[in-house]
C-alpha cells in the first residue's frame, strides 16, 4: 500500500458586507505558517495552530502574534 500524506492550508478571507457593516474586528493573526486566534474578551488567551500553508486575504494589515 502506498503511503499518503495530507497537506492542510488555511486562508483568512476578507470581511463580507455584513461584517463590515457591524465594524467587526479581525481576531486572526498569522506569522509564517502559524495562525493565532485571539479571544477578544480575554486577549491574553489565544490559540495557535500550524498549517502547511497559510494565506492572508483579509483587508487589514497582517499582524504577528502578540507575545
Amino acid at each position: 500500500m502506498a503511503s499518503a500524506s495530507v497537506k492542510v492550508a488555511v486562508r483568512v478571507r476578507p470581511f463580507n458586507s455584513r461584517e463590515m457593516g457591524k465594524e467587526s474586528k479581525c481576531i486572526i493573526q498569522m506569522s509564517g505558517n502559524t495562525t493565532t486566534i485571539i479571544n477578544p474578551k480575554q486577549p491574553k488567551e489565544s490559540k495557535s495552530f500550524n498549517f502547511d500553508y497559510s494565506y492572508w486575504s483579509h483587508t487589514t494589515v497582517r499582524a504577528a502574534p502578540a507575545s
